[in-house]
């Protein structure tokens, strides 16, 4: 009997957490960004920027810095970062107030949401969307995020 609730437990946590892959349609993702403000992953958007280390995350915020306010929505891009292996102390007291200083917004995963998406260590995890509907993931390089806006 134990057998069959481990297997079950087991396929039904793969079922909660299978990766979103090419040609899969997104479902409503909708997430807090530094600023407790709600952002939803919609139809016009066609990049998500995800990052999920800390060092990964910190190139990311070097190259948004210098770019216009209006960058990530110009480029139909958002921008999300998975916190959820942070401990909450280091989340409330040093991360979040030195992300409000950030001039765009950080749509933040605080759970095992994050577990949905692809990644790669080292990497950033780049989804290409068209209408809600994957149509490409790449891992690049964080000296190669430029790349992302300007393809080849």
């Amino acid at each position: 009997m134990k057998l069959y609730i481990t297997l079950y437990l087991l396929f039904f946590s793969t079922i909660l957490f299978a990766e979103f892959s090419v040609g899969d349609t997104l479902p409503k993702i909708t997430l807090a960004d530094q600023f407790e403000k709600q952002h939803q992953v919609n139809g016009k958007d066609k990049l998500l920027i995800l990052t999920f280390e800390k060092d990964i995350a910190e190139k990311v915020k070097q190259y948004l810095e210098v770019q216009t306010t209006d960058f990530l929505k110009k480029n139909q891009a958002k921008y999300i970062s998975d916190i959820s292996k942070m401990p909450s102390l280091v989340t409330s007291w040093i991360a979040l107030p030195k992300m409000k200083k950030y001039p765009f917004p950080i749509m933040l995963i605080y759970d095992d949401y994050g577990r949905n998406f692809s990644q790669k260590k080292g990497k950033i995890t780049v989804y290409r969307i068209h209408k809600n509907k994957i149509v490409s993931i790449q891992f690049i390089a964080p000296d190669k995020l430029s790349s992302i806006f300007n393809p080849i």
